[in-house]
């Protein structure tokens, strides 16, 4: 008998299009009369569709962590509060992780809960470009160990099925399937502010993993060839300070904090970059799709499926600002030519829209 309880396991609910792939996935649950608990950080009922089917769990840091990581924390507070709703309820429901895997799985398979994961990156470049390269080993370690409990894995890129099937021993469990991040495509046209400067822009986590500094050396490498860009920053995170810093008295450059619309952005501008060590299917890079700005990529996961090996856009090898900037230069003085791929790209977008809605509906119900 198919099961019409789903428990959604998403620790830290943050800015990006990673929650916006949450709302879409908990408001069409709901919409089919699934009953959905979500257990979270954070109470963003404003978000979601306000029905009798959706159940939201707010777990708060606990003070009993307080010597680790703030996403460790809520990832094993979250833990303690799956562990308490299954115990209590003894309904025959199903486990869905967006976030934090292990520690749901550990709670699923103690309990005899059936459990799907949804992998959001790559877990070999994770770990090849991991901040930390003892703990990124430790953790492909734990993946190898505990992946393989999962009931099933849903691998969102092409890149990240391949980079799981090396760490899960039944590669049956593995299903692909696009993020359900489109919500409308966009029929605007993008509309310059200025035909003065070329625009580049940046936008998502002001991390390492998304090594934007050699994006604001080689911009800064063509304004010295007399190039005239204007390359904006957009996000917040651990590497904003040292950002700024960079950028201090650069006229050229601008940052400004994430906000949740930037659709102008996208529309003023002329370029979208991503330079990231690593990724799962980079949804910033599908916006720009979708605005129909040229885009470039490092080649992380997500890469191919969204500029269609290249044929959407121009894919460059991962941390080599050489390639990156010959790149920028040529889609510069080519700029007609990088158009036309990008709409290339545009006409195929629906491939990550809403109808992999369906897709992530029958996987998960039909377990």
């Amino acid at each position: 008998m198919k099961s019409k309880k789903i428990i959604i396991f998403y620790p830290s609910f943050e800015d990006g299009g990673a929650t916006e792939n949450l709302i879409n996935i908990v408001n069409f649950f709901t919409k089919k009369k699934v009953k959905v608990t979500l257990i979270t950080n954070k109470n963003k009922i404003n978000r979601v569709n306000k029905n009798k089917f959706l159940n939201v769990m707010v777990c708060k840091k606990n003070s009993w962590f307080f010597f680790i990581p703030f996403r460790w924390n809520i990832a094993l507070t979250a833990m303690l509060n799956l562990l308490s709703y299954l115990k209590s309820n003894n309904q025959n429901s199903i486990v869905f992780s967006m976030q934090s895997h292990i520690p749901a799985i550990v709670v699923s398979k103690i309990l005899g809960k059936k459990i799907i994961i949804r992998n959001s990156e790559e877990p070999m470049g994770a770990t090849r470009y991991a901040d930390n390269k003892i703990l990124g080993i430790i953790v492909l370690i734990s993946k190898f160990i505990f992946y393989n409990f999962a009931n099933k894995i849903i691998a969102i890129s092409k890149k990240s099925k391949m980079s799981l099937k090396k760490i899960v021993l039944k590669k049956s469990k593995i299903k692909l399937i696009y993020n359900p991040y489109i919500v409308n495509i966009c029929r605007e046209k993008r509309k310059r502010k200025s035909k003065k400067k070329f625009i580049i822009l940046i936008t998502g986590r002001l991390t390492y993993q998304k090594n934007i500094i050699p994006i604001i050396d080689s911009v800064n490498n063509l304004i010295n060839k007399n190039y005239k860009i204007h390359l904006k920053i957009i996000g917040k995170g651990n590497q904003e300070i040292k950002i700024q810093n960079i950028i201090y008295g650069n006229k050229n450059v601008s940052l400004k904090t994430w906000k949740r619309n930037i659709k102008r952005e996208y529309l003023t501008s002329d370029l979208f970059i991503l330079n990231s060590f690593y990724e799962g299917l980079p949804n910033a890079l599908i916006d720009a799709i979708n605005y129909e700005i040229p885009a470039i990529s490092s080649n992380v996961s997500g890469a191919e499926d969204i500029l269609f090996n290249g044929k959407g856009g121009y894919i460059v090898p991962i941390n080599n600002q050489e390639k990156l900037e010959k790149t920028i230069e040529y889609v510069i003085n080519n700029y007609l030519r990088a158009k036309n791929r990008i709409k290339y790209a545009k006409k195929r977008i629906e491939k990550f829209g809403q109808k992999n809605l369906k897709n992530f509906y029958s996987e998960i119900i039909d377990i």
